[in-house]
């Protein structure tokens, strides 16, 4: 923004247009000068750029640039770290689902169907 200041819009620069409009003869004015005599002349000071430059919103517009490729590539990384994450757990549900079967086959989970594991006594 000093750079800014020094350079674009040096308000000494500012302070010799205003003399230069004030001692030029309104005949000769171009179309920029014939605008801030005007607004000189009605005190109006919209003429004069405040907190506003085409190079800062150029800077703002190049940063929200390089703002939206760091998002993009952070949603590209999580994607695939959700992809890799959905994978494995994709595997070890399997895994769960094959080891409950083996477990089923020897009888660790479940009881056969021959062996009575609540006998009831005769009433």
């Amino acid at each position: 923004f000093e750079e800014h200041i020094k350079e674009e819009h040096n308000m000494w620069h500012y302070l010799c247009f205003i003399v230069l409009v004030k001692v030029k003869d309104s005949t000769e004015y171009t179309g920029p000068e014939s605008y801030v005599a005007e607004m000189i002349r009605e005190r109006n000071l919209d003429w004069f750029p405040r907190m506003r430059a085409m190079s800062l919103v150029s800077s703002d517009s190049e940063g929200e640039q390089n703002e939206l490729r760091n998002l993009q590539e952070k949603l590209e990384s999580t994607m695939k770290l959700v992809t890799n994450l959905s994978g494995q757990l994709s595997e070890l549900k399997d895994q769960m689902t094959e080891q409950r079967k083996q477990k089923q086959r020897i009888g660790l989970l479940g009881h056969p169907p021959h062996m009575n594991v609540n006998p009831q006594q005769p009433a």
